[in-house]
């Protein structure tokens, strides 16, 4: 049962909470904000409340606490990769598919080229025409891991000329499922896949550069229906919910 001391404090707790995180936020990364009695003295709460508050905000990474001569908080912020890593795992616990994750993502594939596509920033369009002209040299698809730094580092350059947050976080978690999943890996393993997959970067990102996204809008889908039809399970799941529907 709830006593009426935890009814009182839960409003205090939350205020609390909430007026700490505007301060981690209103500072830059690693900033200090206060010591204990410092910060308690400005928020005009007990210890318990306090500290329960900077637990909060440590497990939501907007802020570390220290020890020592300098001890108290200092500013933080989530970690992309690590936000990234809790949603995938959350998507796994649900039992998602590659076929789930890959139908959402194409919609927001199509986004991002086309706001690539439309991107001003030259210094952005040159790294992707290097990146182009280096894998158009190198070629090394034969090389697995060659080929998983090249894609990231693909993906990375069209969301930069996005220059779109939400988009960014959404490919970072769709990133880390797809990495994760036995199904994709197994497909990936396949050298002819690699070829594939390659050879679109190079035709997608010409599109980009001359500002016709209907064509990078294409590659992509096509490389989306390549992959759900070729991805082992995946192909037999979607057959199994079209014969379903008829």
């Amino acid at each position: 049962m709830t006593g009426p001391s935890s009814q009182h404090s839960a409003p205090v707790l939350k205020t609390t909470v909430h007026r700490l995180r505007e301060l981690a936020l209103a500072a830059q990364p690693g900033d200090f904000l206060g010591s204990e009695k410092e910060l308690r003295d400005l928020l005009g709460v007990s210890r318990p409340t306090y500290r329960q508050a900077v637990l909060m905000l440590e497990q939501a990474q907007l802020l570390t606490k220290r020890m020592g001569p300098h001890g108290g908080c200092y500013a933080s912020r989530p970690d992309p990769q690590s936000v990234a890593r809790w949603a995938a795992l959350y998507l796994q616990i649900e039992r998602a598919t590659l076929h789930d994750l890959m139908d959402v993502s194409h919609g927001l594939q199509e986004h991002a080229l086309t706001a690539a596509s439309q991107c001003t920033d030259e210094d952005a369009r040159g790294r992707l025409r290097q990146f182009l002209d280096a894998v158009a040299t190198e070629n090394r698809t034969d090389d697995t891991a060659w080929f998983m730094e090249h894609e990231r580092a693909f993906e990375k350059h069209i969301l930069a000329m996005a220059d779109n947050p939400a988009l960014h976080l959404f490919f970072q978690i769709a990133r880390k499922f797809v990495d994760d999943s036995p199904a994709s890996s197994l497909l990936i393993a396949n050298a002819a896949m690699r070829r594939h997959r390659a050879s679109a970067w190079a035709r997608i990102g010409e599109a980009l550069l001359s500002g016709v996204p209907r064509d990078a809008i294409e590659i992509s889908r096509q490389q989306y229906n390549a992959f759900i039809a070729l991805v082992p399970g995946e192909a037999l799941r979607s057959e199994a919910v079209s014969d379903s529907g008829r």
